[in-house]
């Protein structure tokens, strides 16, 4: 929490990870670097064999390009959940999500909430981005008429915070 004035409260929230961010062992980043270095190596040992037995580079780039692609597309969506959080400093929520490195941000009042209810991440009711592996839930917040106005990830935090909206 911040503290700007005596009257003015400020909280942020990350939207898909706890506040603050734990951070990841040594030993799991080395892990995954190891991992990361094996599978390129498996895709150029691909590659090298193609050229030499076919003597052509078309079918590695062919196999490559597709692979290639959908990491870039995850690398982006994983960056952009990373920097994703709400801030509420008085009564108003301002929003902030990145959807493929575009800013984009939406403000609310607190009074404007209606509803707030914990879905599991692979809800089709829980909008944008968002992890669906096991275990993880979403707080997803509804205004006037059941309208879809936000979501933040239901940690101990974030469910003690916004308690009084919960159903």
């Amino acid at each position: 929490m911040r503290y700007y004035s005596k009257e003015v409260i400020a909280v942020r929230f990350n939207t898909h990870d706890r506040t603050p961010k734990i951070e990841t062992k040594k030993s799991v980043k080395i892990m995954l670097a190891i991992s990361f270095c094996l599978i390129v190596s498996l895709f150029l040992f691909i590659a090298i064999v193609c050229f030499l037995y076919i003597d052509s580079v078309m079918p590695a780039v062919v196999i490559l390009t597709p692979v290639l692609m959908l990491a870039i597309l995850i690398a982006i969506v994983q960056k952009d959940m990373e920097k994703a959080f709400i801030e509420i400093v008085d009564d108003v929520v301002s929003v902030t999500d990145y959807y493929f490195g575009v800013k984009k941000e939406k403000k609310f009042s607190m009074c404007e909430i209606e509803t707030a209810e914990i879905l599991i991440g692979y809800s089709m009711r829980v909008r944008g981005y968002r992890y669906s592996n096991a275990g993880c839930a979403y707080i997803v917040f509804r205004g006037n008429d059941g309208k879809y106005m936000f979501k933040v990830i239901c940690v101990p935090e974030t469910k003690q915070f916004f308690s009084k909206y919960l159903n």
